[in-house]
């Protein structure tokens, strides 16, 4: 009687655990390290955003907007005038960047991040706290709440484009660290 006591009480467990994307559990999502180093250099540079060419595609560009210990925004799009957003990133107009880059009518391309809280992107958020959110080509936005399933995804479709966004999500905020510490170290 014990042994299915026991089996019944881990069946139970194991169904109320929300689900979490392969990987994320053993050393947490890749974004978390990447948002905490720009945070910290925005911090102590005391910036409130940040813009760069993406390094891998050529008029492509990455930005970000930044609310202390509050909220991370972040947007990769292509530009159609990349001299005009190298002219502001040369000239430290970071937020002017970042809202032209933001917004573009046309969203082909677009990748854009709401990180709440501004410590990168959680599959699941604790009840009652923000959750992080993700949106592709301007379509529709997957909110990392944990309820895969009001947003018409399966789970594992929930799980594979936390997965994708995650990484691509802290590409960018390294390119962005990067971008910003060489603007400090350059003479």
């Amino acid at each position: 009687m014990k042994r299915f006591t026991i089996l019944g009480v881990l069946v139970v467990l194991l169904a109320t655990v929300p689900a979490v994307p392969q990987g994320a559990t053993d050393q947490g999502p890749q974004s978390a390290a990447a948002a905490a180093s720009l945070t910290a250099l925005l911090d102590r540079l005391h910036l409130d955003g940040i813009a760069a060419p993406d390094p891998e595609e050529s008029g492509r560009y990455i930005a970000a907007l930044y609310i202390p210990e509050s909220l991370l925004l972040v947007v990769s799009a292509p530009y159609p005038v990349p001299a005009a957003i190298d002219k502001r990133i040369a000239e430290g107009q970071y937020m002017d960047a970042y809202l032209d880059i933001q917004g573009q009518a046309n969203r082909q391309g677009h990748f854009f991040v709401v990180d709440s809280l501004a410590d990168g992107l959680t599959p699941v958020c604790e009840s009652d706290h923000p959750f992080d959110s993700t949106t592709i080509n301007g379509g529709t936005t997957v909110s990392y709440d944990g309820k895969w399933f009001t947003q018409k995804l399966t789970e594992e479709d929930y799980n594979a484009r936390f997965s994708r966004d995650d990484a691509r999500y802290a590409r960018l905020l390294k390119v962005l660290t990067t971008a910003l510490n060489r603007k400090t170290t350059e003479p």
